[in-house]
């Protein structure tokens, strides 16, 4: 049987404008939480990279954070067997990416009212929720197949720039989908860092409400304004 084979460093094809919107819109709500996390929990609720090296780093200097990193990690594995569970359903991947959104939003809300509640167990509690529901989200991300955005995360983002870039000989295919998820973090990060300044728990609920909109957004059927919103989605 004849196979054909893509071009390395190529694109894939064109993808779901509404995937594309709401991928990004869940970017920028992982910087938010990325800054909200390692500011007030010390470790990174989402970035398990991240939380690995912070724990390596704390051991050697003598400031364990051990035990939050051991619980972020695990409950994000949870939430990840969870996600790819639900993801393998016999449904749409624009439905699929939806509701696992949409239960992330409700986790990410959940635990903003816990950390606001401020129970003397609020930190661990909230730290688990949020790694399991960054699990899910991931993979929600990873389902959506949009390229470079299966994990929110700028060292992908800017390699493919380069990588893809017409000054590397490839097709600098994806610029402005790349462009708007880099800006999208970091804006995201800015926000997540001042608005948790301000009100940890808002800044939560902030995070959980952009999810949710995201997911809610694939909900919705095709209207003259979305198809108008497609249109200039970058590709």
């Amino acid at each position: 049987m004849n196979q054909t084979h893509k071009p390395p460093g190529r694109d894939p094809g064109p993808h779901d404008p509404r995937l594309v919107i709401a991928i990004i819109m869940v970017t920028v709500a992982m910087g938010a939480l990325d800054a909200i996390s390692l500011t007030h929990l010390n470790v990174f609720a989402g970035y398990m990279t991240a939380t690995v090296i912070l724990i390596a780093v704390h051991l050697v200097s003598g400031q364990s954070i051990l035990g939050p990193g051991l619980v972020a990690i695990a409950s994000y594995l949870i939430g990840a067997a969870l996600g790819g569970r639900l993801v393998r359903r016999s449904h749409s991947r624009r439905r699929t990416v939806a509701d696992l959104l949409m239960a992330v939003g409700v986790l990410v809300a959940g635990a903003a009212l816990i950390w606001w509640v401020n129970a003397p167990w609020h930190y661990y509690a909230v730290l688990t929720i949020l790694a399991v529901a960054m699990g899910l989200q991931t993979s929600a991300t990873r389902h959506a197949q949009v390229t470079d955005l299966t994990l929110p995360a700028a060292t992908l983002l800017l390699h493919g720039l380069a990588h893809d870039s017409r000054l590397a000989g490839g097709p600098s295919l994806g610029v402005w989908r790349r462009l708007a998820a880099i800006l999208g973090l970091f804006g995201g990060a800015v926000l997540g860092a001042v608005a948790s300044s301000v009100s940890v728990s808002g800044a939560i609920v902030l995070v959980g409400l952009t999810i949710g909109c995201a997911g809610f957004l694939l909900y919705l059927r095709d209207h003259p304004l979305l198809e108008r919103l497609e249109t200039v989605s970058p590709s």
